[in-house]
């Protein structure tokens, strides 16, 4: 069903002129609040967090529900945009306002047309996606939310800078990936710099252990299995002519396999304390798991990728993508039950989480189009 997008177009500038960090989307909540009363529709907030849903009840036997995220990043926006960040240091740099946009959207739209729909419909506003490890979608779900609300299957989506307007990547099995964090505390022993034997170099080691699991890991791994090892952040003290006696290594670890995330904490773990172990150091790790592997259901899989063939055309449809490894809390659904993500071409030339991070806006209205008609269609 096509949709006059300009009211949303309002709703995704008035929400990234005024973005909110996770946990404390407040305001954004208000905002969505009073954009859906206009239609009528009533947003039930959490009591444990911000954000909220609004249900469609047809009386049906089955539930779907739509999710979309709605926080914001600690960046200081740099795109020019006339409805550019007003809050200092904070942006919607992953595009969480176009979808918190669609989202409204849906709801909407199928709220006119609600005599249509054959399964009852929740449109949830999650807040604290980029709160990892915990999210957003934790509390939500340890909430009993999916058990009162009675939902079937959830779906979501992520606008995609490389893909066009237009198009969609979307697969069965792992589409995102297990996203876990690691510190790494280098302790070594203070000398004189010109007597460097006396001591033990914790910046040397340091420097030793980020090559190897930046690296080495690499090939410890099936190159057909998506993985992928980062130092973000590698700070010491010390003084130019003295032995560096601590350092630290702080990191992520993305995988797509419970088999390979194990492996990769235990040789994490092995490679940062054998080397500082063999250069007269010590190393404590210390690991957190974050966000699970995003796995699409089969069978919701199936029925979506029909549909879209419908509302978007089959050439539009990408389905022989590689997972992500960009994590995502969407995970804490499917631990409980079955879940369909999808990528949703947005066409910016700055990637995710850039302060230049200029989605189109345009696919709003494909975001909006492909998830009514998909709704309209399900029983």
């Amino acid at each position: 069903m096509k949709v006059d997008i300009s009211r949303y177009l309002d709703l995704r500038r008035d929400i990234h002129r005024h973005p909110e960090l996770s946990n404390q989307e407040t305001e954004t909540t208000e905002r969505i609040r009073r954009f859906l009363k206009r239609d009528g529709l009533a947003l039930q907030t959490f009591s444990n967090c911000a954000g909220g849903f609004v249900r469609l009840d047809q009386g049906k036997e089955r539930t779907l529900c739509m999710r979309a995220d709605i926080d914001a990043l600690p960046l200081t926006e740099k795109t020019g945009l006339p409805f550019a960040s007003v809050n200092p240091g904070v942006m919607h740099a992953c595009g969480h306002d176009m979808h918190t946009a669609i989202a409204a959207g849906i709801a909407c739209e199928l709220n006119r047309v609600r005599d249509r729909l054959n399964c009852n419909l929740v449109v949830l506003f999650q807040p604290a996606e980029e709160s990892s490890p915990i999210g957003g979608a934790r509390p939500i779900v340890e909430s009993g939310f999916l058990e009162e609300q009675r939902i079937d299957a959830l779906y979501g989506l992520h606008n995609w800078p490389s893909l066009l307007v237009g198009e969609i990547g979307v697969k069965p099995g792992a589409i995102m990936a297990a996203s876990d964090r690691f510190h790494i505390e280098i302790i070594g022993r203070t000398a004189h710099a010109a007597e460097p034997h006396l001591g033990v170099d914790a910046i040397m080691i340091a420097s030793k252990i980020d090559c190897a699991l930046v690296q080495d890991l690499r090939h410890e791994v099936d190159p057909f299995d998506p993985i992928s090892v980062s130092i973000g952040a590698f700070s010491t003290e010390g003084r130019y002519n003295i032995v560096c006696e601590h350092a630290a290594l702080d990191g992520t670890v993305r995988s797509t396999h419970e088999g390979t995330r194990e492996y990769l904490h235990r040789r994490i773990r092995e490679i940062a304390e054998g080397i500082a172990r063999t250069y007269g150091g010590e190393a404590k790790v210390e690991i957190t798991r974050g966000y699970g592997v995003v796995d699409n259901d089969p069978r919701l899989y199936e029925a979506f990728a029909e549909c879209a063939k419908r509302v978007i055309g089959a050439d539009n449809i990408h389905t022989d993508i590689h997972p992500s490894l960009i994590g995502e809390d969407m995970y804490y659904y499917g631990t409980r039950i079955p879940i369909l993500y999808f990528h949703l071409g947005s066409e910016s030339q700055h990637p995710l989480h850039s302060n230049q991070y200029l989605p189109k806006e345009a696919c709003i209205e494909t975001g909006i189009d492909l998830m009514t008609e998909f709704f309209l269609s399900q029983a």
